[in-house]
């Protein structure tokens, strides 16, 4: 039975000791399925819990659920009073400088897969919070006395500057002492300061080789980390096959990250021989450990019935997970769904609530669709203004059917402004769409506008 990721027993410990802050963050934690498998029951009786304690954060995410369908009425009991006794803090988590994958949209449909690239570690969650400040006396104390996972630790508040003032040069300088005696934590972490150019000059030789000192010892992070520098051709000669199978070494250790690459070249077929089948194996394994990008790849593979046979109700599941989580290119695809009932039941408030969010998010394929419901009142009230608004966006973007609908708002004023000569403007480029009916009806619409202004004159 694996280890519960240390993260979520810090917060477990300060929820069942009636923390209102704890329960939501464990509520969200398994409404996620962050580093845990999803399980909504568990998130409903954290975030109740959480709720009945004033947690207005709380009680907004339990109103959310319930309108998204989730039964939030279940009898949840309340925990009892934390004994009188000094509270002891959960362990702190291991020193660390790792890093993981961007946030990258994934290929919808059959378009070229992009792999993620290295960046600093970050909490798309913000779980956990502010960590406490060290105990820079006994933390110096441990280090000058050769403790090994004190110089890594000092080195992170260092370069964090956390309770002293930063210094990537001293974090540079701790980081090797560790390094040199063989600590993979420290190779990692000197490693990292090499590749992003930290306290240090930036070298992809340096990085690629203290990542390989790390990774020879099962540092998972540098496995996979060594897997992108490969494939981009960093530190070393660009070559596929041997990223693949430094993904393969992490995948095999449950890295998500390295489950989602490794996924993407097998769908892709680059470096390794293509299998979908495999793909769609391995985009579960990161889906189950809450990789946002695995949920959304893997539900484009089951909606399209590829790799597996087709399931539009488990795709509709995993593109919800993946939309929850903030993938903007989830939020647009699960919109879709529900305004056409695939793998769900027809749900037009909910189809414009996710186009808008995404819309928001500056996700271009949601523009046009947002304009159109906005436009037509669909799943909200109308609103010519915010859908020419949307429409001018995707117009901007090059979309023909959008500078169509943008030409026609113009010219009717309907949106309560009336422009002929940008109407026509826009017509015109809307005629050069390479969809014939499309471009006739844009053709006709400029030629009326400009025989008006021709009348007019």
């Amino acid at each position: 039975m694996s280890r519960e990721p240390e993260i979520v027993t810090r917060y477990r410990l300060l929820a069942q000791e009636n923390d209102p802050v704890a329960q939501f963050k464990l509520g969200e934690i398994y409404r996620l399925g962050y580093q845990v498998r999803r399980d909504v029951d568990e998130a409903v009786t954290w975030l109740v819990r959480s709720a009945r304690q004033g947690n207005q954060d709380a009680s907004a995410l339990l109103r959310r659920m319930e309108a998204d369908g989730v039964d939030i009425s279940r009898p949840v009991a309340d925990l009892p009073p934390p004994v009188a006794a000094p509270r002891r803090a959960p362990p702190p988590p291991r020193p660390s400088s790792r890093q993981r994958s961007a946030s990258v949209r994934p290929a919808a449909g059959s378009e070229p897969l992009v792999l993620p690239a290295i960046e600093a570690e970050t909490d798309p969650l913000s779980i956990g919070g502010p960590e406490p400040l060290p105990d820079l006396v006994r933390l110096r104390r441990r280090a000058d006395a050769g403790d090994l996972a004190a110089l890594v630790a000092l080195g992170n508040v260092y370069r964090e500057g956390r309770g002293i003032a930063a210094d990537p040069v001293e974090a540079v300088r701790l980081y090797a002492l560790a390094a040199e005696q063989g600590d993979a934590a420290g190779q990692y972490s000197l490693a990292v300061m090499y590749d992003l150019g930290e306290g240090v000059t930036q070298n992809d030789i340096q990085a690629l080789r203290r990542y390989l000192d790390a990774a020879r010892q099962g540092d998972v992070a540098a496995q996979f980390n060594i897997g992108n520098m490969i494939r981009q051709g960093r530190g070393a000669e660009a070559n596929p096959e041997v990223a693949a199978k430094w993904f393969a070494l992490a995948a095999d250790q449950g890295d998500a990250a390295a489950l989602f690459a490794l996924g993407a070249l097998y769908e892709s077929g680059c470096g390794v021989e293509r299998d979908e089948a495999r793909a769609v194996a391995l985009y579960r394994a990161a889906a189950e450990r809450g990789g946002a990008e695995a949920q959304f790849n893997l539900a484009n593979m089951l909606r399209q019935g590829r790799g597996a046979e087709a399931d539009p109700v488990e795709a509709a599941m995993m593109c919800q997970r993946a939309a929850e989580q903030g993938l903007a290119a989830a939020q647009v695809n699960y919109g879709l769904m529900l305004a056409s009932g695939v793998g769900v039941e027809t749900n037009e408030t909910a189809a414009t609530h996710w186009l808008r969010r995404a819309a928001e998010a500056g996700e271009p394929r949601a523009w046009l669709p947002l304009a159109i419901r906005l436009e037509r009142g669909l799943g909200a009230p109308s609103d010519a203004p915010a859908a020419l608004g949307w429409y001018r966006r995707a117009a901007e973007a090059g979309d023909p059917v959008a500078c169509y609908h943008l030409g026609l708002l113009l010219a009717t004023g309907e949106a309560g402004q009336v422009d002929l000569e940008s109407a026509e403007r826009w017509l015109r480029q809307a005629s050069g769409s390479a969809v014939p009916a499309l471009a006739d009806d844009a053709r006709r619409a400029a030629e009326a506008l400009a025989a008006r202004a021709g009348a007019g004159s």
